[in-house]
């Protein structure tokens, strides 16, 4: 019980910091339209696109931390993409941020062109929420026994707060046809606005906006093989994460492809993925292997990922965006 009060104030104390970064996925390439805005519906091949992706981390010592999110996006013509994601993120039941996001995008060049550009826009809204039930801080333990009728020494004036969420993205791909290789990249700007959020009394907090790079390549080596390295860099205040790894895909036949992966998250984690495409779905799931400083105490336990993907038109998995 006491590693789980220890976790609480820890997570308190990042929050009210600045320095956490959103919610991340390992998987972050599974939902395009949550990755950067300027992807939303651009694979025309695909018709419209629909996943469902969770995380569980933690739970060794927090009692979960859990992410879900759903997506949808689809093509409305040549040049335009739409669609949009829930996300909720709660922390051990004690922390909660929902977000609810409209997304647009746009092709700037013409399917002649052999470069691909195209620039998004997402609008939205974040609803944070603390459980005060849970909250526990530092300054109640007594002589190593936690005391909920000391004074917490904080001024928290409310519990829950909505803010305006925008978001602006850039995609690039190159699309040559006669080339076996796709190199592609994109950025992202999260909470552009930087918009105010407060839940104590005093000095002014703002949403930090976090920028995001991540770029890659396809590499298509035989009919039945593509190799798909990749690079995802995210900043948030003085926070950062980089993520480097390698999938590769082997189709069986017209209705099944096979597809595994391993991914290092910097002084984070070792990730380890597997997943299948079976006709118009995708499965996979990932495991987490926790190296930072936190594996004290989870035992080396991380987190374990779950997505699944609906396409409305049969194309296999490597051969999108």
């Amino acid at each position: 019980m006491k590693h789980i009060f220890l976790a609480i104030i820890l997570l308190i104390g990042f929050l009210w910091s600045g320095n956490a970064q959103d919610a991340h996925l390992s998987q972050y390439d599974m939902s395009p339209v949550w990755l950067n805005p300027a992807q939303t519906g651009m694979d025309k091949n695909m018709g419209f696109r629909a996943s469902n992706q969770s995380r569980s981390q933690w739970g060794s010592i927090t009692g979960k931390y859990v992410t879900s999110l759903l997506t949808y996006e689809m093509p409305v013509n040549a040049r335009w993409g739409i669609g949009g994601y829930l996300i909720d993120d709660d922390a051990a039941k004690t922390y909660n941020v929902f977000k609810f996001v409209v997304s647009a995008s746009y092709q700037i060049t013409t399917d002649n062109d052999k470069h691909y550009l195209s620039a998004g826009l997402q609008l939205g809204m974040i609803y944070k929420n603390l459980n005060e039930n849970r909250l526990v801080f530092d300054n109640q333990w007594n002589n190593g026994v936690f005391d909920n009728d000391l004074p917490n020494g904080e001024n928290l004036e409310k519990y829950q707060v909505i803010l305006p969420e925008v978001n602006i993205g850039l995609y690039y791909k190159f699309k040559n046809g006669v080339k076996r290789y796709k190199p592609y990249a994109g950025f992202t700007i999260f909470h552009a606005t930087n918009p105010k959020e407060n839940f104590t009394n005093g000095d002014n907090s703002y949403l930090p906006m976090r920028f995001q790079f991540n770029t890659g390549s396809k590499f298509f080596i035989a009919d039945q093989w593509t190799a798909e390295p990749s690079i995802l860099y995210m900043r948030q205040r003085s926070a950062q994460e980089i993520f480097g790894g390698i999938k590769g895909y082997y189709s069986i036949n017209d209705d099944i492809q096979l597809l595994a992966g391993g991914y290092y998250c910097y002084h984070d984690a070792v990730i380890m993925l597997i997943g299948i495409q079976y006709k118009n779905l995708i499965f996979q799931s990932s495991y987490d292997l926790n190296i930072s400083d936190l594996k004290t105490y989870t035992n080396g336990k991380g987190a374990f990922e779950f997505s699944i993907i609906f396409l409305s038109k049969k194309t296999f998995f490597s051969a999108l965006m």
